[in-house]
């Protein structure tokens, strides 16, 4: 190449690459197309932005939201020049008061306040930052957020001439008022649950937790329920190696719904087919702030009262709050108890029939002749007919569950007793059989956690089989594989069968024993070791008063003696008062 040629090329300006024009937004009227699918038309959706131009903008909310009567859309004249603005809600779900302020401030507040005409965007901006009290006020560009905002109970206002929205919160949607969980109940302890509103669940947390560190981080998900999720921890206590796991966990959820806490829990848990919960569902407010306070996460759902706790230990399942709210001594019975409860709804069917089969000897001999008397006309094997009772008793607590609250537990009941009495005295079961069966029901009734229960029961199905096949050796070799199983389980890493597979001495103060309120100083070691401390110790009640403190009495003891020289008046010799000498009689 000639040199005159690259000195031309060298000094000459290089054009700018010229930069992509931007994507055109969709026409509207493709929204009348009955042929698009729900994801194409959500993406044409999501392209529609605001012109500016009030009776187009309106043309494309009429045409997202079809012939539904709930969506109210008010037009008005705002303004001495009398620009034409536009208010739309959801009418069953905004408050009408409020709706009606918007209203005044549109019509006459605008009339009435010092506002210079200089066109529609002037309005919009003294309407934005002067005129309008509602409490939470935010601008959006695009229809589909106008959507959302009003899906959520809040009002759109649009001004002709403007490209903007403002949403104005006037969300009063329809909850159920506070009560006790039905399924969670207390003798002793608050009546508070939680119900079927987000912001309303998380007021409840924040009425008992009242730090700041409190974080909710809000996430919506499915693509066409558009739920709320929230997710709750306190800043600086729960691992942020934990929260960055349950954050990755939610957002890669990719659903059309999501209706209740069960979506998110079937998505998020470690172990797929797992038959115990690997996390837990609870409605209570109280249960849920003390998992807080350990260092634990807590993910709320809206549209749901049910809260997941995350993550959890295998101990927890048999924890419930009365034990926090009761003397220590009680606590440890009642734990004692449901964790015998529990082996025994799903040892003891197996166990019998193991023993039958294949141990008659390990039976006493009196109780063996009566047990082998009575199932002389019983035409089935005891591994069967146990099984069969157990699936009859299944049968009628499903039942009871489905039936009207009014009469379920009644038909449940009034079932068992008659059909235990039919088939015995049909000769198709043993009076122990029954005994064994409604034993085991009772025992299964005690475990708090509602979930963990049903794994229990579908557990003793197992050893039945095992014990039926093999004997003791078979419920033997049940157990270890359970406990092999449950040490292998993870709940977002951590060990569940913690503190006792992994060995943790300092957590068992709240296991099967349960310590006193001043003596658990630490949290959990796992979950709360980002700050350790729960409390100082040596804060056991006492009755001998420290150094500090007898000072302290002495100071308020000389200054109550100092306050009765000066104003009682002077006391009788002897000490006695009048009326005890006698003088006033």
């Amino acid at each position: 190449m000639p040199f005159w040629r690259r000195l031309t090329q060298l000094f000459k300006k290089k054009k700018a690459p010229k930069s992509p024009d931007p994507p055109k937004s969709p026409d509207p009227e493709v929204l009348l197309d009955d042929e698009l699918d729900i994801s194409e038309r959500e993406n044409i959706e999501r392209q529609l932005k605001l012109t500016g131009k009030l009776k187009d903008d309106l043309e494309v909310l009429k045409l997202m939201a079809g012939p539904s009567p709930d969506v109210v859309i008010t037009e008005l004249k705002a303004g001495r020049s009398e620009v034409p603005v536009a208010l739309c809600r959801i009418s069953a779900l905004s408050d009408q008061q409020l709706v009606e302020n918007i209203k005044h401030m549109l019509g006459w507040g605008m009339l009435e306040a010092p506002i210079p005409e200089k066109g529609a965007a002037a309005l919009y901006e003294q309407f934005r930052t002067r005129l309008l009290t509602s409490s939470e006020v935010k601008e959006v560009q695009t229809s589909i957020d106008i959507w959302n905002a009003l899906a959520h109970g809040n009002s759109a206002v649009l001004f002709d001439g403007v490209d903007k929205a403002l949403i104005c919160n006037t969300e009063n949607v329809p909850v159920r008022s506070l009560k006790e969980p039905e399924g969670e109940t207390l003798i002793r302890g608050p009546r508070e649950g939680f119900i079927e509103s987000l912001s309303t669940n998380i007021a409840l947390l924040r009425k008992r937790i009242k730090t700041p560190n409190l974080w909710v981080e809000k996430v919506t998900l499915g693509h066409l329920s558009r739920t709320d999720v929230a997710i709750v921890y306190i800043k600086g206590l729960a691992h942020e190696e934990l929260l960055a796991e349950v954050r990755q966990r939610v957002h890669r959820i990719e659903v059309d719904a999501v209706l209740e806490s069960g979506y998110i829990e079937d998505l998020i848990q470690d172990q797929a087919y797992s038959i115990l919960p690997l996390v837990i569902r609870t409605e209570r407010v109280d249960r849920v702030a003390s998992s807080l306070l350990e260092g634990r996460v807590a993910i709320l759902t809206d549209n749901t009262p049910f809260a997941l706790i995350l993550p959890i230990t295998l101990p927890m399942l048999f924890q419930a709050p009365d034990d926090y709210y009761e003397k220590v001594p009680i606590g440890i019975f009642f734990r004692w108890l449901r964790a015998g409860a529990f082996l025994l709804s799903i040892l003891l069917p197996g166990v019998y029939v193991a023993i039958l089969t294949f141990h008659d000897e390990l039976m006493p001999a009196e109780l063996l002749v009566r047990i082998i008397a009575n199932r002389e006309s019983v035409p089935f094997p005891v591994w069967f007919e146990v099984l069969m009772m157990e699936m009859v008793f299944e049968l009628l607590r499903e039942a009871g569950v489905r039936l009207p609250r009014a009469i379920g537990p009644a038909i449940s009941i009034v079932g068992a007793l008659v059909l235990g009495e039919a088939a015995i005295r049909a000769g198709l079961v043993s009076p122990a059989v029954v005994i064994i069966v409604a034993l085991t029901a009772i025992s299964s009734f005690t475990v708090p956690t509602f979930s963990f229960g049903i794994g229990a029961r579908l557990y003793r199905f197992f050893f039945i089989l095992l014990g039926s096949i093999f004997g003791l050796f078979g419920i033997q070799f049940g157990i270890l594989s359970l406990l092999i199983l449950l040490c292998s389980y993870r709940s977002f890493g951590y060990p569940y069968f913690a503190p006792l597979g992994p060995l943790i001495v300092s957590d068992m103060k709240d296991t099967l024993f349960k310590a006193p309120v001043w003596a658990m100083t630490t949290r959990p070691k796992l979950e709360g070791s980002r700050e350790p401390e729960r409390t100082p110790p040596g804060r056991q009640p006492r009755q001998v008063l420290d150094k500090e403190a007898k000072e302290q009495k002495w100071d308020l003891k000389k200054k109550s003696v100092k306050t009765e020289g000066a104003g009682a008046p002077p006391k009788r010799k002897g000490g006695r008062k009048p009326h005890e000498s006698g003088e006033n009689q």
